[in-house]
């Protein structure tokens, strides 16, 4: 897996929705290279360290994923 700059799949360019401005609840599949033969849903709140930004997208204010309380 890359180990790019972390970002909301909703920005990125492996989030396979065909929406100009995808939402957090919308749910795609994931076309990251490394990912895409697991058939892997996401939402567009979800993210990762292989973020590329969709084309047209400036890099967006990230949202650190949030630590489970234990």
């Amino acid at each position: 897996m890359a180990e790019g700059p972390w970002g909301n799949c909703k920005s990125c360019r492996y989030f396979a929705s065909g929406n100009a401005n995808p939402s957090d609840n919308e749910t795609q599949r994931c076309m990251q290279a490394d990912l895409s033969a697991y058939d892997l849903k996401v939402s567009g709140a979800s993210g990762c360290n292989a973020f590329e930004a969709r084309t047209g997208v400036g890099l967006p204010q990230q949202q650190e994923p949030v630590q489970p309380a234990h």
